[in-house]
């Protein structure tokens, strides 16, 4: 997830699966190690794994601060953000046990750096029958992109299944 969302949210991050053997290793994106001390992430950091992905950027103390704490601490390079995703996906990819899939959770602005690194393989797009909307809504998803329909990523299958009130869309957009 992105920091933005850890902000906001002070999630956990944990499997809700009823009896869960095991926690997935919780990952968050914060280039300049905003991540508090005192957020839930970081207070059961001993217990369940997390990993802070942060950039160059970032003060010295607050990842050290952040390792005191149990969490890994990552530093992404890269000339901008698709370069370290890239760069933090390899160096997960390195890890024992190798982190080998994610389950992005994030905002726009984390899910468009992804997209522009060509590191997503599937969306899944709940709907809602709510509308919001304005002058100052946020877009589901940031970054580059591209200008013309016959530039876009075409999906190479589509489902859709209705859950409660909720419609998932569910795209593949490529297999590895």
């Amino acid at each position: 997830m992105g920091i933005g969302t850890a902000l906001a949210d002070d999630p956990r991050l944990t499997s809700r699966v009823p009896n869960a053997t095991r926690q997935p290793r919780r990952i968050v994106f914060d280039g300049l190690a905003r991540l508090p001390l005192d957020s839930k992430l970081v207070t059961e950091a001993s217990e369940i794994p997390l990993t802070v992905v942060i950039s160059r950027a970032a003060p010295r103390s607050a990842a050290d601060a952040l390792e005191a704490a149990g969490a890994d601490v990552i530093v992404a390079s890269g000339e901008n953000e698709p370069a370290r995703v890239k760069s933090a996906l390899a160096q997960l990819g390195s890890l024992d046990p190798p982190v080998t899939s994610i389950l992005l959770e994030g905002g726009p602005h984390l899910a468009g750096a992804f997209f522009d690194a060509g590191e997503i393989d599937e969306i899944r797009l709940f709907l809602a029958p709510v509308v919001l909307g304005g002058a100052s809504a946020r877009d589901p998803l940031e970054g580059e992109g591209v200008e013309r329909i016959a530039d876009a990523v075409q999906a190479m299958s589509l489902d859709v299944e209705r859950i409660g009130g909720d419609v998932l869309v569910m795209a593949r957009l490529k297999e590895w």
